[in-house]
């Protein structure tokens, strides 16, 4: 699994697409993953080749020759062989069709349209389970990508920074050890790395609660982020996917 997760990820850039700031949950649906997988579509009786450009919790989007019709049924087969997967399509739904600019191909924007049964055994869930998302998360919606974490980090509250360390981080928020307790529904910024190459960034938040480490003498602070920029949220991504190379190296 190990060579398998490697090769995807150097095959594939996360980044986050928000579309809408003001709901978490819609930002952790909208994750995507970018890659460049060949597959092949059947569309009644007629069967294409197309490469997947990104995907995610909620669809996928794929580059073809052919123009679709919002509201087309699409079957997905699987971009490659494995043992491990049960399901050799997946059932989708054409939400939108684009022409490129300059280009004679199309983008096309797919939904998941397959049961609940054969989602949890596509190759789909195979892929994204490989590169990081909790398996739980994968159609449920209730989790999001965590990775663990040991870098040094700073929480600014009302003013005031408090030094600690990001235990793990994700889409939704982080988990921050410090010596500090502080109140519920704090408004807080984290900074977060540098981290390698990455340069440290700073991301609005609210703190949901704070608990003492079962080891004691530290708080375990809960941070959900809010708000959220386009620059921030893809910045938040490049780190997650940086620590679960590393975890996994």
């Amino acid at each position: 699994m190990l060579d398998r997760f490697k090769q995807l990820l150097r095959g594939a850039l996360a980044f986050f697409q928000v579309r809408n700031q003001d709901k978490a949950d819609e930002r952790r649906r909208l994750i995507r993953l970018r890659c460049d997988y060949k597959v092949q579509c059947v569309v009644d009786q007629q069967q294409f080749s197309a490469q997947i450009r990104d995907m995610g919790l909620n669809g996928m989007r794929l580059r073809m020759g052919e123009k679709l019709k919002p509201g087309t049924n699409i079957f997905v087969y699987h971009p490659s062989n494995t043992q491990r997967v049960e399901n050799e399509y997946v059932l989708c739904l054409v939400r939108w069709s684009r022409k490129r600019k300059d280009a004679d191909d199309f983008d096309v924007g797919l939904q998941y349209a397959d049961t609940p049964g054969n989602m949890r055994r596509s190759w789909v869930k195979f892929l994204l389970k490989e590169l990081g998302f909790d398996e739980r998360a994968i159609y449920t919606r209730r989790k999001s990508i965590r990775a663990d974490s040991a870098m040094e980090g700073l929480v600014n509250a009302d003013g005031q920074e408090f030094p600690g360390v990001v235990l793990n981080l994700g889409a939704g928020g982080a988990l921050f050890e410090t010596d500090t307790h502080f109140a519920p529904n704090t408004r807080v910024q984290i900074r977060v790395g540098p981290l390698g190459s990455l340069k440290a960034i700073w991301l609005p938040g609210i703190l949901l609660h704070s608990k003492e480490s079962e080891e004691g003498g530290t708080q375990l602070a809960s941070i959900r982020f809010v708000d959220l920029k386009p620059a921030q949220v893809r910045s938040l991504g490049q780190f997650v996917l940086q620590l679960l190379r590393s975890g996994e190296s």
